[in-house]
């Protein structure tokens, strides 16, 4: 009974949220976690699930739909986000008040990995994945994404790659036990294109949108992929040969792809973020312009036509490339940072070709001194007032600080500063008070985005936790991995209270960090990469981890000799492989997470050999690790 009640309420949501027109009827309720192996020959315009990127990014605590519909334009994220909770609470058979954390480690094994051949997820990037539901899992209509960078010069295979059947340790499996490759695409229209960015998926999961790089201009794609996904004796393309996308004559057009040149410089690290309320798009280069591009699903994309306030100058700073934007409808503001250290905002409707304010947050021209992810936009229960914005660097503007995370209103403006209150040390203190923070042995000294724990998405700062990955707090081997815990005090963010290392490679580097609360074990989960390949380092490595984030027991991963239960090894690069994402709370082949690696090898000592005529033997791979608790 409440299984049904749970999936009328993500029915509900969906609907609330953005129509039927859209989102359209659920049909029947299912009452059953299973893994359907029907012929899915639905559209897929229906109240899916999708994790890509940005979900991450705009947080709103608590388990009420009332809440979020109250809090100005809805966004899906925050619907997301919320039901994902509700499914956990759901299956902890608690409405309230989530378990206990029990005192294990979540155990990762590898249920299998996928030739990408030349191509990967550029690092600090992320794959996308689209479920049907969210609380039954569908053998062909769940798929994931990977847009991929191609280590060659000429590229002549797939660039953009979705695969299905993903639940191989379901009973019954998916496909016999094997993932397929649903679709791939080679969406390559340049010389020298390249992704560096994350896609990100439309509602109903029938289209991705992505940018296409050169070194001279930026192509803003929208490709239709096919609906429903064929089924694995008749893919639409393979990897060693993919399908060219035709161009859109209408906007439904299975296989077709749009183009639209966007900006005449490069953009290397700002991803599309995609207002599905008003099918708008926001995307910046690395000439620190913002772009609004409208419609983006409904029609042929095209830059906005208000030329008295966009394209909006965000950066004239010394390294003024963007970071992906970050659309918060309740404060009517954008956010986004720069690589010298800035973090901004712009005004969503009449931005004047300007930005709205300014913050030094890191250090400019300090080595790890930029902000290299986007911000965190909150909306805690806590403190309603006005939402709160979380900012990462690898080198504080503040003196004697290392690497910070700094928070602030959404409401600051260019005269309001940093200070102690509200920015925590993550990293050693600089012996002067300027210039470096780390500069030895060899590391980037990059911070990327932490993640709040599961009580902080159920009550927010009053009894929530926020994860960031620094380094070692001081001594000689400054330049470890370490992760830090950080309570809040009076609804802002306050001294670590726990903390531990990854590992003891100096030189080694997080992965953005990424949380998920699984009812099934009762454990609040962090999974990410940590490693290095830097051509002075004598030790190069690469992992994916895993950790209970308990207040009472925050211990590391083991990560000696062979693989572990917390621990699988990945080849050698920075960070170790690319942003990781979490599908579902399901017990039944569920509860995944996918990641591509960074590196050509294996992962686990598992390899992904193609298979096909002109397959290389030593290729990157998109990976699935399922979770399970560890008794």
């Amino acid at each position: 009974m409440r299984e049904r009640a749970f999936h009328s309420f993500c029915v509900a949501a969906g609907l609330l949220l953005l129509g039927n027109s859209l989102w359209g009827q659920s049909g029947t309720a299912n009452d059953k976690q299973e893994t359907s192996q029907a012929d899915s020959s639905h559209g897929r315009t229906h109240l899916g699930y999708v994790q890509d990127w940005s979900t991450r990014h705009l947080v709103m605590p608590g388990t009420r739909i009332e809440d979020v519909m109250a809090s100005g334009k809805p966004d899906p994220r925050l619907v997301y986000n919320m039901m994902r909770r509700r499914a956990a609470l759901q299956g902890s058979q608690s409405p309230v008040v989530p378990l206990r954390p029990k005192e294990h480690h979540p155990v990762s094994k590898i249920d299998w990995s996928v030739s990408l051949e030349n191509g990967y997820i550029a690092p600090d990037e992320f794959p996308a994945k689209f479920s049907f539901d969210i609380d039954t899992q569908d053998c062909r209509s769940d798929f994931v994404l990977f847009a991929l960078t191609v280590n060659q010069s000429t590229i002549s295979q797939a660039t953009v790659v979705g695969i299905n059947n993903l639940y191989t340790a379901a009973s019954p499996t998916c496909n016999g036990g094997s993932p397929s490759i649903a679709f791939a695409y080679n969406t390559q229209t340049q010389v020298g294109g390249q992704i560096f960015t994350s896609p990100t998926l439309s509602a109903d999961g029938t289209k991705v949108a992505f940018v296409e790089t050169t070194a001279t201009a930026s192509y803003f794609h929208v490709l239709v992929l096919p609906d429903p996904l064929p089924l694995p004796s008749s893919p639409d393309g393979t990897v060693l040969i993919p399908i060219t996308p035709t161009t859109c004559t209408a906007p439904n057009t299975q296989g077709c792809m749009t183009t639209l040149t966007f900006s005449s410089t490069s953009d290397s690290i700002s991803s599309p973020w995609i207002d599905y309320a008003s099918d708008t798009a926001y995307v910046a280069d690395d000439n620190g312009i913002l772009y609004k591009i409208r419609p983006v699903f409904g029609g042929p994309p095209a830059l906005s036509t208000d030329t008295a306030d966009w394209p909006v100058t965000v950066s004239e700073s010394e390294i003024p490339l963007l970071t992906d934007p970050i659309v918060d409808t309740k404060s009517g503001l954008v956010f986004l940072g720069d690589l010298d250290g800035y973090l901004y905002s712009v005004s969503l409707t009449s931005p004047a070709k300007t930005i709205s304010a300014v913050m030094d947050i890191g250090d400019p021209g300090s080595q790890g001194g930029g902000l290299v992810d986007p911000p965190i936009v909150v909306t805690d229960p806590a403190n309603p007032t006005v939402d709160q914005v979380f900012a990462f660097t690898g080198c504080s503007n503040l003196p004697n600080y290392g690497g910070a995370v700094t928070q602030v209103p959404a409401n600051f403006t260019s005269s309001t500063v940093i200070a102690a209150s509200n920015t925590v040390n993550l990293t050693v203190a600089r012996s002067s008070g300027i210039g470096t923070c780390i500069v030895d042995p060899p590391t980037s000294g990059n911070i990327h985005d932490g993640a709040f724990d599961n009580a902080f998405y159920l009550y927010g700062s009053t009894s929530g936790h926020l994860i960031a990955c620094g380094f070692n707090s001081g001594g000689g081997n400054a330049s470890e991995p370490r992760i830090y815990m950080l309570p809040f005090a009076d609804n802002e963010i306050s001294t670590w209270i726990a903390s531990y290392k990854p590992d003891a490679t100096a030189g080694d580097v997080c992965s953005p960090l990424t949380e998920f609360y699984n009812s099934t074990t009762g454990a609040d989960g962090l999974f990410y990469g940590v490693g290095n390949a830097y051509t002075r380092d004598t030790s190069p490595d690469g992992f994916v981890e895993t950790a209970t984030i308990n207040p009472a027991s925050f211990t590391a991963p083991s990560c000696t000799g062979a693989p572990t239960p917390s621990c699988v090894t990945a080849p050698a690069s920075v960070e170790g492989v690319s942003g990781v994402i979490i599908d579902n709370d399901l017990s039944n082949g569920g509860s995944n997470i996918y990641f591509t690696t960074l590196a050509p090898g294996s992962v686990n000592g598992q390899t992904c050999p193609s298979g096909l005529p002109g397959g290389i033997a030593d290729p990157y791979c998109a990976v699935q690790l399922s979770q399970s608790d560890l008794d």
